[in-house]
């Protein structure tokens, strides 16, 4: 399990990149027009997701995992408190349970996308 970024659900998407953007980070890509993933300093890849949509709000800001198979992962621990999963995105498939305190743990693989267009704006 590698981190991949930290994803925050906001409400407002542009007023919340407009500040990350005023503090330095870089805007990456818009995969889609409630997404924007950002980069912080120098580097090259996504550090943080922002993303608007109820049910990311509903969890709350936490963690993206890459593993490298989802669903496996999701039917090798039923006794994790899912909250749905694994469901299919353009990049692959994505899932999310809750810890024991209750904080979102989001697992994302690349299985469609490879080394594509998404998977190369992430660290390795």
């Amino acid at each position: 399990m590698d981190l991949l970024c930290t994803m925050y659900p906001v409400d407002d998407l542009d007023a919340a990149a407009e500040l990350y953007l005023a503090v330095g980070f870089r805007d990456v890509a818009r995969p889609d027009q409630d997404t924007i993933l950002l980069a912080g300093g120098e580097s090259p890849y996504v550090e943080i997701m922002l993303e608007r949509h109820p049910v990311e709000s509903a969890a709350g800001p936490g963690p993206i995992f890459r593993i490298q198979d989802v669903a496996a992962f999701c039917a090798l621990h039923p006794e994790l408190n899912w909250m749905f999963g694994p469901v299919r995105l353009p990049t692959g498939d994505y899932a999310l349970f809750r810890d024991t305190t209750g904080n979102p743990v989001r697992l994302v693989d690349f299985s469609v996308d490879g080394g594509g267009r998404y998977a190369r704006l992430f660290r390795p």
